[in-house]
């Protein structure tokens, strides 16, 4: 290639024009110059008989005094640049069909460049459709451009040898995202197209108006599967800032047999009144068959509220502590004061002792009057531990674990991902939560656990029943058994009923029954009714009657190793899962094909041979699973109305919307870098003369303008 000459070239023949414009592109990689397609000539039939290529670089006019001193003076809107002569023109012979070549002009008007700046040129950088894909595969993934191309460069061996830059990267993804005609028909588009895998897949979505994305809510099989085991006990939260759209972002969550957060479904909106809670609520109950939370718990929000009253009335709702003692530091303003409203909540006190506890507060900090304090008092019941005894919560007292969702949500998703790069990337973050329950399975079946106390029977039996993690706060109730002491016995004729107290606390007394034809235990802390772990009370009790398994009735189904069970049959890979037959075949075929090339390439023949071999199988492989449209479709296309990207939202407590223009502060006008008038730029001016300088009142007098209006009075750069 660098040593071609018009004998050479002129004895070329190409097959067809592709491969006389690859030529060209190939001789102008090595020479240092690119190449882009010029003028057609056609027969009076319209069939294109000549075609020429030139140089897509362009020079200055010899006749121009010294360039550098005209580009510091005038800028670069006055260079005078013209094209290459530089050409390669091919026609074609009519009886053979080959192209051959004409004219090979090599008279460049421009400085030529070296091999590594040549590869820079837009001309010379490719992205391969191997490229492209893996550069989709890696977007899935979250992995970001800096890491892509650094990828790119370590398979490639060097950035230089990558054949494309990072702002490559970028357009592409552009394209990608671009390939539907909304991004939120994308987004309902690519949920309903996961119901090939998954048929249990539920998604719900609403327009307003205008067309636009106004709520869209899903869940998935394995979702729903878990609701059927822990769908007791229901948080329920939304955040913000997670897409482009700063629409909020809907959760119902709970917790698993090991303690951890779960994923019951998901829903993005655009506003948070209480219509839209509503209907997030009724696509829930219909998604999960009917089945309504025995417990909720929220933020407090009002639309929330009222929604839950109305959809669910049976559930028993509770406000989340963190918030309310949150806002008791904005409403009171006094740090002394939260010790005693933390006592008053979160205590394990009887009903009696709560209102003692609460009429002392109001005293000490003199509230009788203050109306947060009594608007607080009146939802008593849907705060306080003592009020709230009874009702099972699975040990949740505030939303902390919603809030550490979205901080691991931050990991995969940022608030400018578009609708359908943030369902996707969502989705891999319920993938992960749900391989954490994996791991946890794994310490919870694999080894026996180190007995730590003396209750060793017990111990025992518990290690064998829970999960991990709940048979850790089982054992902690076992160590406290020691400081229980028995009261009194009474027998019943079906049962009896034994008063216990705790060391150094003779005034609180507990009563556990006990009734021998079933053995089950009860007591009248609630504990077990409100966490599901029995108390050291009821232990105690155990341990007086020589108990030495826990009976039944004292391992909830939902702690224990066995809670999912009766639905593993039923959760296979779903919806959020890859197809291992299909991931196992292309890791394999990718491990074979580098094993033959690092084999092939160095025997000429071999070489050769396999080349032949697997462009022949391309070709084959191509006509086959690719028509005219583009790649077939075999589980079927999905079909979805036209629908709108969604409006910026406007998240509670946030500031002004982006879609109304009058809010806010307007913008400042552009004004021009030499003589700061408004209406044009720098390279516009019509103040530049004619040596390319600007007058030098005006420039003084405009940065006394500009610095003025920043308080810098008086100061006069001299530059």
């Amino acid at each position: 290639m660098f040593n071609l000459h018009n004998e050479d070239v002129s004895k070329l023949r190409f097959g067809n024009l592709e491969v006389a414009y690859k030529f060209y592109c190939w001789f102008a990689k090595m020479n240092g110059f690119a190449v882009r397609k010029g003028q057609d000539v056609r027969n009076k039939d319209g069939v294109l008989v000549q075609k020429t290529f030139v140089c897509n670089l362009e020079g200055y006019r010899k006749d121009r005094r010294d360039l550098t001193e005209v580009t510091r003076k005038r800028g670069p809107k006055h260079e005078t640049r013209c094209g290459c002569s530089a050409r390669l023109r091919v026609h074609i012979d009519i009886i053979s069909g080959l192209w051959y070549i004409t004219i090979f002009s090599f008279e460049h008007n421009h400085y030529m460049l070296t091999e590594k700046h040549c590869g820079l040129l837009a001309a010379h950088r490719k992205l391969t459709k191997s490229d492209q894909i893996q550069i989709k595969n890696y977007g899935q993934a979250g992995i970001k451009v800096a890491q892509m191309i650094g990828a790119f460069a370590n398979a490639a061996g060097g950035y230089d040898k990558v054949g494309f830059l990072k702002k490559d990267l970028h357009n592409q993804i552009q394209r990608q995202r671009k390939e539907t005609s909304s991004d939120a028909k994308g987004a309902v588009k690519y949920l309903l197209g996961l119901r090939t895998k998954d048929p249990l897949m539920f998604v719900a979505h609403t327009v307003d108006a205008c067309g636009r994305l106004q709520s869209l809510f899903w869940c998935d099989g394995e979702s729903q599967k878990n609701y059927e085991v822990f769908g007791d006990v229901l948080a329920f939260d939304a955040t913000y800032n997670k897409n482009k759209y700063r629409c909020p972002f809907v959760v119902f969550s709970g917790v698993n047999h090991h303690n951890q957060t779960i994923i019951f479904a998901t829903a993005v909106v655009s506003n948070e009144v209480e219509g839209t809670y509503v209907w997030l609520l009724e696509q829930f109950l219909l998604a999960m068959k009917g089945k309504a939370p025995v417990s909720v718990i929220t933020d407090g929000d009002v639309a929330m509220r009222n929604a839950i009253r109305r959809v669910c009335p049976n559930s028993y709702h509770r406000l989340c502590a963190w918030h309310l003692l949150r806002n008791a530091m904005s409403n009171i303003g006094n740090l002394e004061f939260i010790p005693y409203l933390k006592k008053c909540m979160l205590g394990d006190n009887d009903v009696w002792k709560f209102e003692k506890l609460w009429n002392e507060m109001i005293d000490k900090f003199g509230l009788q009057d203050n109306s947060w304090i009594k608007e607080l008092y009146q939802k008593k019941k849907m705060w306080s531990t003592a009020h709230i005894r009874g009702h099972f919560f699975a040990g949740i007292r505030t939303t902390s674990r919603c809030e550490a969702f979205h901080s691991h949500m931050g990991q995969f998703v940022h608030s400018k991902m578009n609708m359908t790069d943030f369902v996707k990337q969502f989705n891999r973050c319920v993938c992960y939560f749900r391989f954490r329950e994996v791991e946890a399975d794994f310490h919870s079946q694999y080894g026996n656990a180190v007995l730590q106390t003396p209750l060793r029977s017990l111990e025992r039996s518990a290690s064998k029943q829970f999960t991990h993690e709940i048979f850790c706060l089982v054992r902690s109730v076992l160590k406290k058994v020691s400081l229980i002491s028995l009261c009194d016995t009474q027998e019943m004729a079906s049962f009896s009923i034994y008063s216990v107290t705790k060391y150094q606390d003779e005034g609180h007394v507990c009563r556990v029954s006990h009734s021998p034809s079933n053995n089950e235990f009860k007591c009248s802390c609630l504990r077990m009714e409100s966490i599901g772990i029995p108390c050291e009370h009821i232990v105690a009790i155990m341990v007086y009657l020589d108990t030495v398994e826990f009976p039944t009735n004292l391992v909830l189904n939902r702690w224990s190793k066995f809670a999912k069970d009766s639905i593993r049959g039923n959760v296979n890979d779903g919806s959020h899962y890859w197809d291992s037959h299909l991931v196992a075949r292309h890791a394999n075929l990718v491990h074979l094909s580098k094993e033959v090339s690092d084999l092939a390439y160095k025997d000429v023949d071999d070489y050769k041979n396999y080349l032949d071999y697997l462009t022949n199988e391309i070709t084959r492989l191509k006509s086959k699973y690719v028509g005219d449209n583009g790649p077939v479709n075999l589980n079927g296309p999905v079909e979805v109305d036209n629908i709108l990207n969604p409006s910026c939202a406007r998240s509670k407590g946030g500031g002004p919307s982006s879609n109304n223009t009058t809010a806010g502060r307007s913008r400042r006008p552009g004004t021009c870098g030499g003589c700061s008038q408004v209406g044009h730029n720098i390279r516009s001016c019509p103040n530049l003369a004619e040596d390319g300088e600007f007058p030098a009142a005006s420039s003084v007098q405009s940065m006394s303008v500009r610095l003025s209006g920043n308080n810098y009075e008086g100061y006069v750069n001299t530059r």
